[in-house]
């Protein structure tokens, strides 16, 4: 049970894996991991993408988080590290998009998995938000600082991210608000 390879020249989607459309690097890593038989579970690919980021192997990561996400579609951790390391490379067109996805499938992302505390995670809207400051769309910043807020209405960095972002729209007022609250 292979993937269909159909090109692997362009940076649009080139392959298949059954009836879903997946990019040209999703479908390069598919193949490989289809064709050599490994029976490895979408956790274990995740620490070992966990370990090769440690490591400074980025793309290493975002390889076996890929792989991870192709077990399970619906896998946020799996999009949350991808898009960690993606921002850590400056792709931050794919990074938003991975953040975006985790924040659909989970809006409030519970990371602690393995030691059954639920606790929510600020650090994905932090993140979400720096990313679409970065790609300099400071309303969609402010706003996803906004929503974190909304969830996690403690986390300093979120009021001081949306300061930023609001200033940058040219909200002044609101800006030193959240610097403000931010130092509480």
């Amino acid at each position: 049970m292979g993937v269909l390879l159909l090109s692997c020249q362009g940076k649009t989607s080139s392959g298949t894996d059954g009836d879903k459309q997946v990019s040209v690097p999703d479908t390069v890593l598919a193949y490989k991991y289809k064709e050599s038989g490994e029976k490895t579970d979408k956790f274990e690919l995740k620490i070992r993408g966990n370990n090769k980021t440690k490591q400074g192997n980025l793309t290493g990561g975002i390889e076996d988080y890929t792989m991870a996400i192709l077990i399970d579609t619906l896998y946020d951790t799996a999009y949350f590290n991808r898009a960690n390391n993606l921002m850590k490379l400056g792709a931050n067109n794919e990074a938003l998009a991975d953040y975006n996805k985790s924040i659909r499938i989970n809006p409030h992302f519970l990371e602690a998995y393995i030691i059954k505390i639920c606790k929510p995670n600020a650090d994905l809207y932090n993140n979400l938000g720096r990313a679409l400051y970065d790609l300099d769309r400071f309303k969609e910043s402010a706003e996803a600082y906004g929503e974190g807020i909304k969830h996690f209405p403690k986390d300093y960095r979120l009021y001081y991210g949306r300061g930023l972002a609001r200033k940058r729209i040219g909200d002044k007022k609101g800006a030193c608000e959240d610097w403000m609250k931010s130092s509480e």
